[in-house]
């Protein structure tokens, strides 16, 4: 079997079970396979591939076939240029979340030596993208999940800015409290918003993600109004949170920050059109949205 007659195949088989990008699935994987880029299967496609990799490409396109999400199976995952880590136990990064990470370096690239605080980080792709681009940023980072943190420290090595992101264990607020940390110029989150009874109806692939970092209760609200309630002790005056949300979500956050005393609200809708991100500054403005 040549690369042509692999990626064939994996198009093939992954198509005929619905995978919605079986091209695109079956080169990441291939190319995973051999440890190559992707651009690399379409340079010279006679390439013939050993027993050994027929039998590991089978078996991880069935692994696909079952769902199993791409960068679980590669354990990578491409976000705001850089090449994440990931594994099961984590939330995979997706391309909308970049508009946050955008936002956050816009508001602290005047600021010398900022401190960013992000809760609920995962695989810290917006901690160590901020403190990549942002070359004086520190950035404290909080998940509840001892993975998460093991995973957030990896990349923070991988990309030298292990000395300027910090991981804190923790639900939220809770290690910030107890260490005493305030001052932030901004707070950054992309806390669970899925409600409770959407979860059921999730798609496939992404019910292999953890449960604890899709599940925002009853109305998907519930990590924004804690977040929200305690954000004005740990940042400072003039300071700005940045948050990612989910579907018809926007102007009930925008009530929660209102309540807080933020103004200058900003809202950006990703790469399809809908709204993504809120933003606001702490005691500006009238509330009003942008």
């Amino acid at each position: 079997m040549n690369l042509t007659e692999a990626l064939s195949y994996g198009r093939k088989r992954l198509s005929a079970v619905g995978v919605d990008s079986p091209s695109l699935d079956a080169e990441v994987i291939l190319a995973h396979v051999l440890g190559v880029r992707r651009i690399d299967l379409f340079i010279h496609p006679e390439r013939r591939l050993s027993a050994e990799e027929i039998r590991t490409y089978r078996a991880l396109v069935e692994k696909r076939c079952s769902r199993v999400p791409v960068a679980y199976i590669t354990g990578h995952k491409e976000f705001f240029t850089l090449d994440f880590q990931v594994k099961e136990g984590v939330l995979i990064p997706r391309p909308e979340t970049e508009f946050l990470v955008e936002e956050v370096l816009l508001r602290i690239s005047g600021v010398a030596g900022p401190k960013v605080a992000e809760l609920c980080c995962g695989s810290g792709a917006v901690a160590v993208s901020v403190a990549f681009f942002n070359k004086s940023a520190v950035v404290y980072a909080s998940d509840i999940s001892e993975t998460a943190g093991e995973v957030t420290l990896m990349n923070a090595a991988k990309y030298g800015v292990e000395d300027r992101v910090r991981f804190l264990k923790g639900d939220l607020w809770e290690p910030f409290e107890a260490e005493g940390l305030r001052g932030f110029d901004v707070v950054a989150a992309n806390p669970p918003y899925i409600p409770s009874g959407e979860i059921e109806n999730l798609p496939r692939d992404v019910k292999y993600e953890p449960e604890v970092a899709l599940d925002g209760g009853p109305d998907g609200l519930e990590f924004f109004r804690r977040i929200i309630a305690g954000v004005p002790r740990f940042l400072k005056p003039g300071g700005s949170i940045v948050l990612e949300f989910g579907k018809d979500q926007a102007g009930q956050i925008a009530d929660l920050l209102r309540r807080e005393g933020f103004g200058g609200i900003k809202i950006l809708k990703d790469y399809a059109g809908f709204e993504r991100v809120i933003a606001a500054s702490l005691h500006v403005g009238d509330g009003s949205v942008e």
